[in-house]
């Protein structure tokens, strides 16, 4: 391999790496890690968002994390090209969110949720 070739490799985005969406086993709390390799971002979502729409009805004030965690722009948000700050906001959503869920950890519809969030 040239060293043109090399250095454009370690350059590439961890999404376009090809070894990453081949992989056999991914992490997960609701599907064994084989099956969660089976599982696209989209079904992924899906499930994330059913669980959020069932945190809102026991309750409400789970609405301010539906767009920065649970929206169709946070579905496609790469965060490998993010600046630093966009990032940092995120982390803090994420922190937010988590401590919030904490008193529904062992229900249902907040284990959607976190399986959307460890599958992004």
């Amino acid at each position: 391999m040239t060293s043109l070739a090399q250095q454009l490799q370690r350059l590439a985005l961890p999404q376009s790496d090809r070894s990453l969406l081949s992989r056999d086993e991914v992490a997960s709390l609701l599907f064994d890690p084989k099956e969660a390799a089976t599982v696209d971002r989209d079904t992924a979502f899906a499930i994330g968002r059913t669980g959020l729409e069932e945190l809102l009805g026991i309750d409400p004030s789970f609405e301010q994390f539906e767009a920065p965690l649970f929206s169709q722009l946070a579905k496609t948000l790469e965060r490998s090209v993010q600046t630093k700050a966009v990032n940092k906001q995120l982390d803090e959503n994420i922190s937010l969110f988590l401590i919030h869920l904490s008193p529904y950890f062992l229900l249902k519809p907040a284990q959607k949720c976190l399986e959307w969030l460890i599958h992004r």
